[in-house]
C-alpha cells in the first residue's frame, strides 16, 4: 500500500512537471511560427533569417523579452517587403508592443484579426505603404496604444469615432490617404501630434481639434477654426453682359450727377458772393452824403436834400466854418466830442447796422476800422436854411443822454 502510494505520488509529480515545462516555450514557438508565416508571405527573399535557430530572438529586426519567452518588438522598416499581410501571423504574437513595417511596398487591406490579440501594443508604424480599405475595428480595442502612424497609404472610408477609445493616444497621423466624410468629435486628452491633411474630409473641424495648426487640416474641404469660418465663403458667380452694362451705365449716370451737383454748388456760392457785394454797395450808398442843392430864398441860402448826414454835417461852403462847430476835415463837420479823427473815406469803409427808423429818416450805427462807433442818421425832406440847420445840429451835439440818438 505504501509502495502504491509512492508510485502514484511520483506519477502525479511527473504529470505536473510535464504540464509546466512546455508552458514556458509555447509563446516563443508560436511567435517563431508567426514570423515564418509572415516571411513566407511578404519577404521570403529579403528577410535573411537563420531558420535553423529554434528561437527568433537572434533574427534581425526581432526584439524579445528579457527572458526570451516572447517577441515584444518587430522592426522591419524599409526592408522591401511586398504583398498582403496574411491572417493568423502578426495577431499570434500576443506580447507584441511595437510593430514597425513602415517604408515598404505592402498592399491590400489589413487582416480583420490583425489586432485582435495585441492587447499590449503601444506603437504602430505602418506609414508609406500601399495599404487600402478601412481600418479594422480590432484596432480600436487596443487601449494601450500611444502612437499610431498610418500616413501615406490608400486607406479609405470615414474616420471612426471609435478612435476615442484610445485614451492614451499621443500621436495620430492619418495624412495622405483617402479618408472621407467629417472628422468625428475626437477627444484625446494626451494628444500632441495630429495630422489628417491631404484626404477627402469635409465639414467643420471639431472644437477639440481647433487648437491644432492649419497644416494639419490642409488639402481637404474643411472649415472652422483654425481654418476659415464655415458659411463665409459664397460661390463666385460670373457677371452677365446685362449686369456689366448696368454697372457701366450706372457709373456714367453717377458721374454726371456729381458734375451737376458741383455746378449747382458753384452757382450758389457765386450768387452768395454777388449778393454780398451788392449789400456792401447798398450800405456804402446809404452812408453816402449826396451833393447839396442850394436855393436862393430872400438872399439867404437854404439846403434842400433828400438825404443828409445829420451827425456828420454837410460839405463846408466857407473855410473855417466847420472848425467853429466841431472841427472839420475833408468837407465834414463832426458834432460831438472833440478829438475824433476820421474822414469821409473812413466812414464809407465802416460797417453799418440799422438802429431804427423815424419820421425824418433812418438811424445807423457805423463802426470804423479803428473800432470807433458813431451814430449816423439819414434825413429826408429837410427844408431849412444851412445856418439854422447847423445851429440845431450843434445844439443836439452838445447834449449827452443815454436815450438820445442824434
Amino acid at each position: 500500500m505504501r509502495r502504491f502510494s509512492m508510485h502514484h505520488f511520483l506519477l502525479f509529480t511527473a504529470a505536473i512537471l510535464l504540464l509546466l515545462l512546455p508552458s514556458a516555450t509555447p509563446d516563443i514557438a508560436s511567435d517563431r511560427a508567426a514570423l515564418l508565416g509572415l516571411r513566407s508571405a511578404v519577404g521570403g527573399r529579403v528577410l535573411l533569417w537563420d531558420l535553423s535557430s529554434r528561437t527568433p530572438c537572434s533574427w534581425p529586426g526581432i526584439i524579445c523579452s528579457a527572458d526570451n519567452s516572447s517577441v515584444v518588438e518587430l522592426h522591419l522598416p524599409g526592408m522591401g517587403l511586398s504583398g498582403q499581410l496574411p491572417p493568423n501571423t502578426i495577431s499570434n504574437m500576443t506580447n507584441l508592443q511595437t510593430l514597425s513595417l513602415r517604408y515598404n511596398a505592402l498592399s491590400g487591406p489589413l487582416p480583420a484579426d490583425m489586432f485582435s490579440s495585441l492587447t499590449s501594443l503601444r506603437n504602430l508604424y505602418l506609414q508609406h505603404n500601399f495599404f487600402s480599405g478601412q481600418i479594422p475595428d480590432s484596432l480600436f480595442s487596443l487601449t494601450s496604444l500611444v502612437r499610431v502612424n498610418l500616413a501615406e497609404n490608400n486607406f479609405s472610408g470615414p474616420i471612426s469615432p471609435a478612435f476615442n477609445n484610445l485614451t492614451r493616444l499621443g500621436t495620430l497621423y492619418l495624412q495622405g490617404n483617402h479618408f472621407s466624410g467629417p472628422i468625428p468629435d475626437l477627444n484625446f486628452p494626451a494628444l500632441v501630434q495630429f495630422d489628417v491633411s491631404n484626404n477627402n474630409l469635409t465639414g467643420q473641424i471639431p472644437n477639440g481639434l481647433s487648437g491644432k495648426p492649419k497644416s494639419s487640416f490642409a488639402g481637404n474641404s474643411l472649415c472652422g477654426s483654425p481654418l476659415n469660418s464655415c458659411g463665409n465663403e459664397k460661390p463666385k458667380k460670373k457677371l452677365s453682359g446685362g449686369a456689366i452694362a448696368g454697372i457701366i451705365i450706372g457709373s456714367v449716370l453717377g458721374f454726371l450727377l456729381i458734375l451737376l451737383l458741383l455746378f449747382c454748388l458753384c452757382r450758389v456760392l457765386a450768387g452768395k458772393r454777388s449778393r454780398s457785394k451788392d449789400e456792401g454797395v447798398v450800405k456804402e450808398r446809404e452812408l453816402e452824403i449826396p451833393r447839396e442843392k442850394t436855393v436862393e430864398s430872400g438872399g439867404e441860402k437854404e439846403v434842400t436834400s433828400s438825404s443828409f448826414a445829420a451827425a456828420m454835417g454837410a460839405k463846408e461852403k466857407e473855410k473855417g466854418e466847420g472848425s467853429s462847430i466841431g472841427g472839420g476835415k475833408k468837407g465834414l463837420v463832426i458834432l460831438g466830442k472833440p478829438g475824433w479823427n476820421f474822414d469821409l473815406e473812413d466812414l464809407l469803409r465802416a460797417s453799418a447796422e440799422v438802429l431804427g427808423k423815424g419820421t425824418f429818416g433812418t438811424a445807423y450805427k457805423a463802426v470804423l476800422e479803428s473800432g470807433l462807433a458813431v451814430a449816423v442818421k439819414r434825413l429826408r425832406d429837410v427844408n431849412m436854411g444851412e445856418k439854422e440847420f447847423r445851429e440845431k445840429m450843434e445844439e443836439i451835439g452838445r447834449m449827452d443822454h443815454e436815450n438820445l440818438v442824434p
